[in-house]
């Protein structure tokens, strides 16, 4: 009895997230580039980004701009790497740094989510682009992965919880039991239609 309700609810939430991922693509296929969706972080000439990363990154966490560049500031430190990657990571959400940082080591109730989610990328071996276009706006692939979290109860269970039907480092690659889940979903509604 268990394991028929474990398996009817396994298939309920995998028909969801192939019906959700079709209604999508069906609406969704003319994304505009994320240039178009939002300003990206620094614009102009050397000296013009210069300003504008002393104003609004440096300046944001008390820092000198040392702290990410070497003192010609034609290469990163490793802070800097790191300034890096969530800055790419802000243009894909459509956010500044203000979004999760408040200061020098001082964050937003939004950090501890950016965390989960940063840590989610590099489990799947993916960018912040891969399902995000911009503030609020999901891909198509972003929005059928959203559906599958909140079944999955992602928030609360965590990141392991994407490899009970994913293969690590594969990009949301199904593994054989996701590969089996989405096959038996599949054919489910072919033999409901043979029995009618």
């Amino acid at each position: 009895m268990k394991k028929t309700l474990k398996n009817t609810n396994i298939l309920g939430i995998a028909f969801l997230i192939v019906l959700t991922s079709g209604f999508l693509r069906a609406g969704q296929l003319e994304l505009p580039e994320p240039d178009a969706l939002q300003e990206t972080y620094l614009n102009g000439t050397r000296e013009e980004k210069s300003r504008q990363c002393r104003n609004e990154v440096a300046s944001s966490f008390g820092e000198e701009c040392s702290f990410c560049h070497n003192s010609e500031v034609t290469d990163f430190t490793e802070k800097g790497n790191r300034a890096k990657a969530d800055m790419k990571a802000s243009i894909a959400l459509g956010v500044k740094c203000d979004y999760c940082h408040t200061g020098k080591k001082q964050f937003t109730k939004k950090f501890k989510m950016a965390e989960k989610m940063f840590k989610l990328s590099e489990m799947m071996d993916v960018e912040c682009d891969f399902c995000h276009n911009g503030k609020d706006i999901l891909t198509p692939k972003g929005k059928t992965a959203r559906t599958a979290m909140l079944l999955q109860k992602w928030k609360r269970k965590g990141n392991k919880r994407c490899l009970k039907c994913h293969v690590e480092k594969k990009q949301f690659e199904l593994n054989s039991e996701g590969k089996e889940l989405l096959k038996d979903l599949m054919h489910e509604g072919e033999e409901t239609n043979e029995d009618g």
